[in-house]
């Protein structure tokens, strides 16, 4: 190994170059940058050391000021095995790097799924804005080519959430203030962390990629080289329009915003920005008044709020009635989170940080709710912390502080019968209208307390006291629903912290607040289609009309709980209550949903769809001699290579496909219910044959859009097909309801509803 001092701005590789040896930072540091991302490497850091098992480096290293590095000649795993055992000290070291650059690029995973997210939101309004103001101005709108081409960013996280916790447990294990000396023992094990490290690290990058490629081809709807993009939409409706118009100005705004937004999306083509900036500023030039773009309106905020709101985090704590010691500490915690730069740095003290306010703000969390459950006149900042966990309204920011006052005056007086803020739904447990959700090992109330019988953590006469207690229902609940579900909708798991923050958010927060409108508007426009989703089958008998046994259909819509705080992802926890299929799924998402909604729910309920159908086939859920949409979609995956009616490039598609999924088929499932939701439902093909009519068959479309797709050539024998057998129980259900009204009994609503939902 040699010792070298390099200059700032020397690479130490670049992408393409032979991986033949690791280098160590002894002092200095390094940026890492890959197409799509970058990070910072410091002292005690391996650059490299994530791409052993490759020939080529696909990461470029270079200096970011004077530093020292040491380079050692190992470039597989038998020479990694061999310095391990030469020196099993360093072996700590090498495997602690691994694992933050792992983190790392999670990071970068993250920011880059919301900016595509992101990008197809804005795209899609952007257009949206332009053909109202073709309308308003009487001028036929130009159709934007490649736009029904993109999808909504849907990609899915390319590791399991279990696998990123995983990741950054033993990074803090592996840290400099952990016991981790034991594992330089034993270089066999950080050896084997080092090496399952390798294919997730190449699982995540290839996944920023695919975001890459996403990303690229949502800016060729703004900006390509033919002209044919929004840019070019906006302009050529500016300059028709009139300086004294309504809209004149708005245009003129919405151009200005839009190059901005450009301007920061790092793959962006500079020089036909640049080219088209200038186009836009002689446009302006030549336009006879209103030639600067207006400013911003500075937003005017309720100084009433404002006077509430001063010093929130002692108002909180004084409620509390927590012990003087807890609140000291938690307000150091917090002043000390509100002044750090950067709020999702990956060092040691930094992730300890966020796990002390987590651990602090649960436990605050659980002392506040059962005072505030039957406090009506709770002051506005307990309140806050409640619906959205606000602490500070410096860490808030002044404008979201005051924002989040409104809105939870406005939430105080609101209730919906599926639509619970996660306060709200602590109350109902507590007043026994609904019962606790399952915790991370697939446990109720009832096995969870069974459970806890039986270790010997409580006794059989506590059992039974506490499973008719509601205190302790909602303290399961807190403790085993709350801290996992609260981090998987954040979508920042590896840099999660659970209080307010405005470095989260990145948008507006009342056009990213989670309604209950917006939300059932989202679940509306999804049923539209896939009308039978959230239909139950159940046995209905009623002796008086001489209906010993039917099986009819009701329809049980899902129960919303919105976590306190911003995040990008939504969660099927469970889809019955305990074991009671005539109960309501539960699906979780952040207070604040920073990502497209509709596209969440549509998401949501093709995990609902599976895990139904595996909920009621049991452990035949993927047995085909019994077919059901699990079994026949989990054949469809499985024997995919043996399918003479797939071609080698559909075959090499799936394959991609289930590498992305990481080979599980409820996520290929999932993916394929979007698309045949989003795209398919507007008769834009993108499944295969056979894909299509496994989801057809067990999630057929509504009337409405049979009735469109009906001229399709690729629906027509899908529908055929379902026509006869809608036929032949429209026709049993009908001979049933005649022999009832024969019988000179009224016909019961039951069996009316079940009509009309076979009809529909």
């Amino acid at each position: 190994m040699t010792s070298v001092t390099i200059e700032k701005d020397q690479l130490l590789f670049e992408a393409g170059q032979p991986a033949n040896e690791l280098f160590l930072i002894v002092k200095g540091s390094v940026s890492v940058s890959f197409p799509g991302g970058k990070y910072t490497l410091s002292k005690g850091d391996v650059p490299g050391i994530c791409e052993l098992c490759k020939d080529v480096h696909f990461m470029t290293c270079r200096t970011l000021e004077d530093s020292v590095i040491m380079s050692y000649p190992i470039y597989d795993i038998a020479t990694l095995e061999s310095f391990f055992r030469a020196n099993p000290d360093s072996s700590i070291l090498f495997a602690r790097s691994a694992f933050r650059q792992v983190n790392s690029v999670l990071q970068c995973y993250e920011k880059a799924r919301f900016s595509c997210s992101e990008l197809y939101n804005t795209c899609t309004k952007d257009y949206s804005l332009y053909n109202v103001c073709c309308m308003r101005h009487q001028v036929s709108a130009q159709k934007l080519s490649g736009l029904s081409e993109l999808a909504p960013c849907v990609e899915d996280s390319p590791l399991e959430d279990w696998t990123v916790s995983y990741y950054d447990g033993f990074e803090y294990l592996l840290s400099a203030n952990s016991d981790s000396a034991v594992l330089a023992k034993a270089p066999a094990v950080p050896l084997g962390l080092i090496i399952n490290i390798g294919p997730d690290f190449e699982r995540i990058i290839s996944s920023i990629d695919s975001l890459m490629d996403y990303q690229k081809q949502a800016l060729a709807l703004y900006l390509n080289e033919d002209g044919n993009d929004l840019f070019n939409l906006y302009i050529t409706l500016y300059e028709k329009s009139d300086a004294g118009s309504s809209d004149f100005k708005l245009l003129q705004t919405s151009i200005a915003q839009m190059l901005q937004r450009l301007q920061s999306i790092p793959g962006i083509d500079q020089d036909l920005y640049a080219k088209r900036s200038a186009s836009f500023q002689a446009v302006l030039k030549a336009k006879p008044a209103g030639t600067e773009a207006p400013a911003e309106k500075e937003s005017v905020i309720d100084s009433t709020f404002l006077e509430q709101l001063t010093d929130s985090l002692q108002t909180i704590l004084s409620y509390s009635g927590a012990e003087e010691a807890f609140c000291s500490q938690f307000k150091d915690f917090i002043n000390t989170y509100q002044n750090m730069e950067d709020k999702n740095a990956s060092d040691d003290s930094a992730r300890r940080l966020r796990q002390q306010i987590t651990s602090s703000f649960y436990e605050l969390y659980n002392t506040i709710f059962f005072k505030a459950a039957n406090d009506a006149s709770m002051p506005l900042p307990v309140r806050m912390f409640l619906y959205f966990g606000y602490v500070d309204e410096l860490l808030a920011g002044t404008e979201n502080t005051a924002c989040l006052g409104k809105l939870a005056d406005r939430l105080s007086r609101e209730s919906h019968p599926h639509t619970f803020t996660l306060f709200d739904w602590l109350n109902a447990i507590l007043k026994g209208e609904r019962e606790p959700s399952r915790n991370e090992f697939d446990e109720d109330y009832t096995k969870y307390l069974h459970t806890m019988k039986v270790s010997g953590k409580i006794s059989a006469q506590e059992e039974t006291e506490f499973a008719d207690d509601t205190s302790k229902k909602v303290e399961y609940e807190l403790k085993n629903m709350m801290p996992p579900v609260n981090k998987m909708t954040s979508g920042r798991i590896s840099t999660f912290c659970p209080v307010f923050s405005a470095h989260n958010v990145l948008k507006a927060l009342d056009s990213c607040l989670v309604s209950n409108n917006t939300l059932q508007a989202s679940l509306t426009y999804n049923i539209s289609l896939d009308f039978t989703a959230y239909y139950r089958e159940y046995v209905y008998t009623n002796v008086e009309a001489n209906i010993p046994k039917e099986f009819f259909h009701m329809e049980k819509l899902p129960d919303f709980i919105l976590m306190p705080g911003v995040g990008t992802r939504g969660v099927m926890w469970q889809e019955i209550e305990g074991r009671r299929r005539n109960t309501s799924a539960r699906m979780m998402l952040p207070m604040f949903y920073m990502d497209d909604l509709r596209s969440a729910i549509v998401r949501l309920t093709g995990e609902y769809r599976w895990e139904m159908c595996k909920r009621i086939q049991g452990p035949r859920w993927n047995d085909l001699s019994e077919r059901s949409l699990t079994s026949e979609y989990f054949d469809y995956i499985q024997f995919y290579k043996k399918n003479t009616e797939l071609s080698p490039t559909t075959k090499e598609k799936i394959k991609t496909a289930l590498q992305k999924s990481r080979g599980s088929f409820k996520e290929m499932f999932v993916r394929d219910y979007i698309s045949y939701i989003l795209f398919e439902g507007t008769g834009s093909p993108r499944l295969t044959k056979i894909a299509r009519t496994i989801l057809f068959t067990y999630c057929p479309f509504a009337k409405p859009v049979r009735n469109t797709l009906a001229g399709n050539p690729i629906f027509k024998d899908l529908m055929e097909r379902y026509d006869v057998r809608q036929k032949q129980h429209i026709h049993r259900i009908d001979m049933l309801k005649k022999r009832v009204e024969n019988s000179g009994i009224d016909i019961p609503q039951e069996l009316q509803d079940e009509l009309d939902y076979l009809n529909y």
